[in-house]
């Protein structure tokens, strides 16, 4: 889950970035000035935006790929316990009854 919120960061992060870069055209002219006096600025800010766009995939996956996860745990659970299950053989064999 991490792995595909971090890939969704990105491409929003660059994808926002390829945008600003063509909506900032008309700073070319003074782009080292700027990178010189306002480089660690930029930096922090653009870390914090891929931080708040990371937290915000995250979220995003939880909240709809993973509805419902403990009822369908709670679930097997019932049918691992009742032994009407494939795999409660298994189970009960690796981890004992408790």
């Amino acid at each position: 889950m991490l792995a595909n919120a971090v890939f969704v960061a990105t491409l929003i992060f660059l994808a926002l970035g390829f945008w600003l870069t063509r909506e900032m055209q008309f700073l070319t002219p003074w782009r080292s000035l700027i990178l010189h006096h306002y480089l660690q600025s930029i930096a922090l800010y653009c870390a914090l935006l891929f931080a708040n766009l990371l937290g915000l995939a995250i979220w995003i996956e939880r909240k709809f790929f993973l509805r419902d996860t403990g009822r369908k745990l709670k679930h097997l659970d019932q049918e691992i316990h009742s032994g009407h299950s494939e795999l409660s053989e298994e189970i009960a064999a690796q981890f004992g009854e408790e």
